[in-house]
């Protein structure tokens, strides 16, 4: 046995630890036994590379990213590329879910000098940080047209011995560029009238309809990513417009969360959506799936359902909601980041099935109902003969088709989903990102207690308020400071502008969902707190950053949204929310003037910025607030909450839901309102003006 050992430790050396070690990002431990000498991002490296005169290799990716683990085992394992990049250069690795103000700078570097961009980033900055060659994935050596990395370390490295004036001159003038200067609003700027944004949102809806796919939903070609605040910007469009603009978003909005919901980038059986569909038919995902996705496409779909009554969206959001609490909420409350898109080192090996393994598992003739309900076919839809499981046909028709006659329907699918998660959950699992993110973790937070407060379903807000109190305690700092990550019990990064934002929506709905006028305090702390650190009165958009961090190049603004809602949105929706729940003046200032600010490029470019324009309409009209008093029982609630959510009239409204009545409290929501004859009782206002109780 000992020879054998001896023979497997020479095959696979055991590497000394680099300077990763010690870190908690999931991401940048797995690097840390790589022969590359890695660093983290901060004044030490920096300074490394000033001392030695060296370029820095900065690499940028994520735990679940598949692409970074290719170059991780191909490249940053070989010996040979390690040993070049050790001698000539310093090598950063960033995890960008922690440093997003650092992913967000340098890939906008890469874009600029190769007009697309992703992850693995690969990015060659001078000493000063100053960025001057990049790219994504680059394969070891050349193959298929491809450049070699180890072909680009060397053809770097010369450049930066021989050409060093003209690479640092064109470094200087990328990293100029990269600093992103809004101008001030003009003095006579303003919002539009009510009328003014209808016709705005009409030709808004028009644009994004000119890219819509009128077949499998969705914007664009492949790959089609959710897009959540199109839809939801879509969804409120149609419930203010009505006539054939508001027929035509909403049809856009729903005909898209219906074919994503039976597509492969949803998983069937265990909840949850991956990041983004490789194909236009939303059949094949790239596997990962990321809690911000959870949090910002749940809402989307309890807004379907309100709009429409379609059960089948309610559904969906149910079991978004049930995976994050079953496999993504963390013993304290605070939710982990994302699962790999690998596992046993192939993509989507643990979602896929082929005919063998539902039969296994189900035996004949169920696992013929489930080849015909989920589209598993002899050939496979995705590799090696597996399928990806889609809602390829209605269940009554392949019940019918595989020869089943079932007393019900619903209760016989649910068995199969049911048996299919068991037997995959005896399968090698992707690689879990336990670290919780503060600004996925609002999302998660919001996303719940909607779905609690809409459905009627107490559970989902109680985990919203568990990891709300969590992030509270782990992520908070004496001095009321907030960081971005934690694991582990260490917190680290200082937390960004979208930590905040999205934190403070969560921390609103959460108000809104139980009536407790303690997360309203703790929002407007929150805000008050997020202004004085990320306002500018100059130009009335939030800062990114706190500007604190003095090695990042640049402190930038970026008010349009991303793979997330643009936070500085967020920001402005929330500001609106809270003017209408406190009525303090300065609240509804700040909104209408971040609103101002960003007008003319919603107006340039409405595309790229709809979580702005669906927060518009509250600027222009402050929304009503629809407070419903019980008398104790949460459950006499519910026929206010079913109307509050389900009839038109009221979907304008900010609902806020309180099971007690307390008269007592100085909060104007809630002083002198008590649950009349002992029932629930509606108080319904805009502004200082209310309509009479509702029993």
């Amino acid at each position: 046995m000992l020879p054998f050992l001896l023979i497997m430790l020479a095959q696979e050396p055991i590497h000394a630890e680099n300077h990763l070690a010690g870190q908690t990002s999931p991401y940048l431990l797995q690097h840390v036994r790589n022969p590359v000498d890695w660093w983290p991002w901060g004044e030490e490296a920096l300074a490394r590379a000033a001392a030695e005169d060296k370029p820095i290799f900065l690499s940028i990716g994520y735990s679940a990213c598949h692409w970074c683990h290719v170059m991780e085992r191909e490249s940053f394992e070989d010996a040979e590329i390690a040993a070049y990049l050790n001698a000539h250069f310093v090598s950063i690795k960033v995890d960008r879910e922690e440093r997003p103000d650092l992913d967000d700078i340098y890939m906008d570097a890469v874009q600029r000098m190769t007009g697309s961009g992703g992850w693995p980033m690969s990015v060659f900055l001078t000493p000063e940080r100053m960025p001057f060659y990049g790219g994504t994935y680059f394969p070891p050596r050349a193959m298929q047209g491809r450049p070699g990395f180890l072909d680009v370390l060397t053809g770097v490295e010369k450049a930066w011995r021989e050409r060093r004036a003209d690479v640092v001159a064109s470094a200087q003038e990328l990293g100029s560029m990269l600093a992103v200067a809004l101008p001030a609003p003009a003095e006579d700027a303003a919002l539009p009238s009510e009328e003014e944004l209808r016709v705005m949102e009409g030709a808004w809806i028009e644009e994004i309809g000119a890219g819509f796919d009128a077949v499998y939903g969705g914007f664009g070609r492949a790959p089609k990513f959710p897009r959540a605040e199109d839809i939801r910007f879509l969804l409120a469009a149609s419930a203010q417009l009505g006539g054939a603009e508001g027929k035509r978003a909403r049809a856009m909005a729903t005909h898209t969360l219906s074919k994503m919901a039976a597509g492969g980038m949803y998983d069937q059986i265990g909840g949850g959506f991956a990041r983004y569909s490789v194909d236009a038919m939303w059949l094949i995902p790239h596997f990962e799936k990321m809690l911000y996705d959870q949090g910002t496409l749940i809402p989307a779909y309890l807004e379907a359902w309100q709009l429409t009554g379609d059960e089948a969206f309610a559904q969906i959001a149910r079991e978004c909601c049930d995976y994050l609490l079953r496999e993504m909420q963390g013993a304290g409350g605070g939710f982990y980041a994302s699962t790999d898109a690998d596992s046993e080192g192939e993509e989507g090996k643990f979602f896929a099935w082929t005919p063998e393994q539902l039969i296994e598992v189900l035996g004949e003739p169920r696992a013929e109902f489930a080849r015909r309900y989920y589209g598993v076919t002899p050939q496979g839809t995705f590799e090696h003969g597996s399928s990806v499981l889609q809602r390829a046909m209605p269940a009554g028709e392949a019940i019918t088709a595989a020869g089943l006659q079932v007393e019900t329907e619903a209760a016989f699918v649910e068995e199969v989903r049911a048996a299919l998660y068991a037997a995959r959950e005896k399968r090698v699992h992707p690689h879990l990102d336990d670290k919780v993110v503060l600004s996925w973790n609002g999302l998660a937070v919001d996303a719940l207690a909607r779905a609690g407060r809409i459905l009627g379903e107490p559970r989902y807000v109680e985990a919203a308020e568990r990891c709300a109190r969590f992030l509270r305690t782990a992520l908070r700092t004496e001095d009321g400071a907030w960081h971005r990550t934690w694991r582990g019990g260490v917190a680290k990064h200082r937390a960004v502008l979208e930590d905040h934002a999205y934190l403070l929506r969560g921390l609103l709905s959460l108000f809104q969902a139980t009536g407790d006028e303690y997360w309203l305090e703790q929002a407007e702390d929150l805000a008050t707190d997020t202004r004085a650190r990320f306002g500018d009165a100059e130009t009335g958009v939030f800062w990114d950053t706190d500007g604190t961090d003095e090695t990042l190049l640049h402190r930038r603004q970026s008010p349009w949204d991303g793979a997330t809602p643009a936070a500085n949105g967020v920001m402005l929706e929330c500001l609106s929310v809270l003017h209408a729940f406190t009525q303090e003046e300065l609240w509804a200032a700040a909104a209408r003037g971040g609103q101002i600010a960003v007008l003319q490029m919603v107006l340039r470019s409405p595309r790229g910025f709809l979580t702005t324009a669906r927060a518009l309409a509250d600027a222009v009209s402050e929304p009503a607030v629809a407070v419903v008093v019980g008398p104790g029982d949460p459950a006499a609630l519910d026929a206010w909450r079913v109307a509050l959510h389900r009839r038109p009239e009221y979907f304008s409204a900010l609902p806020v839901l309180r099971a007690r009545a307390a008269p007592h409290l100085e909060l104007g929501l809630f002083a002198h309102r008590e649950a009349r004859d002992n029932k629930a009782t509606l108080y319904l206002c805009r502004g200082t003006t209310c309509e009479a109780p509702k029993n």
